[in-house]
């Protein structure tokens, strides 16, 4: 039997009580960034705030991640690609119970191994997630608890060594209601995080610049890829623009497309 999801979604609001808790959140940055060469030890600390009136219990436990240009992101098994960091780390607490209006500290440390081969970037994720506790209900009725976890990067550049090196794929034209967009797909085939400034300049068939666009500035570590949008907007269709796209990346470090554009 099917139902549509209006019909679906009336129906569980009427028989399902639904709570949602979410009392824990991490404080500061997301993604912990050391620099560090080979056989050198460094330690970091995530504080974890309890801004409810309740303890609530976390557990902590490691993944990897990559993502790509489709807007997937993968969290898999620790040590599950070449360039993850996560055996070098050791934390602590791995459960907790963070008091009601109070905090803790997820303390670990980073041991870079004794490596000559070593270069670039490496990385890993810890997470840390809300511990649901398990309530009685009524007979009959299900309670439902949002349960929300934080994925802290912990990242190592290793001194001096690796670079970024980025592959444009072919771009992309991307309409949004009555956005136009130009998508422009980049895949770090190097060894070391870049984070590009990506720029567009349009140019009519007399050579005459007609627009320049910069894309919101995003990062991309070894292997993954990430979509940069140009706004279009403004630009008449019906005609062909020829476009000079540049990435700047750190130091020297330039890479660039020439794109013809017809829409």
């Amino acid at each position: 039997m099917k139902f549509n999801n209006f019909f679906l979604t009336c129906l569980l609001l009427l028989i399902l009580p639904f709570t949602s808790k979410a009392s824990i959140e991490v404080v500061g940055s997301l993604r912990h960034v050391h620099k560090g060469a080979a056989g050198d030890v460094y330690n970091g600390e995530i504080k974890i705030q309890n801004t409810g009136a309740t303890d609530q219990e976390i557990k902590v436990y490691q993944t990897d991640l990559l993502y790509d240009y489709k807007d997937f992101t993968y969290y898999d098994t620790p040590v599950s690609h070449k360039r993850s960091n996560a055996n070098w780390i050791k934390y602590s607490p791995k459960t907790a119970v963070v008091k009601a209006n109070s905090s803790i500290y997820i303390r670990y440390t980073v041991t870079i191994p004794h490596s000559d081969t070593l270069k670039g970037t490496y990385w890993s994720v810890l997470m840390v997630e809300g511990v649901s506790p398990i309530k009685p209900t009524q007979a009959g009725q299900v309670t439902i608890n949002t349960v929300i976890r934080y994925a802290i990067q912990i990242v190592t550049d290793l001194n001096n060594k690796g670079l970024g090196k980025l592959e444009f794929m072919k771009p992309t034209l991307l309409r949004e209601g009555k956005q136009l967009f130009l998508a422009v797909d980049l895949k770090n085939t190097g060894d070391h995080y870049i984070a590009p400034d990506l720029t567009m300049k349009l140019f009519n068939n007399e050579g005459k610049l007609v627009k320049e666009i910069t894309a919101p500035r995003k990062g991309i570590f070894p292997t993954c890829s990430t979509r940069f949008r140009f706004n279009l907007e403004g630009l008449k269709s019906g005609r062909t623009y020829q476009s000079v796209i540049v990435a700047q990346g750190e130091g020297q470090d330039v890479f660039g497309l020439n794109y013809s554009l017809y829409f």
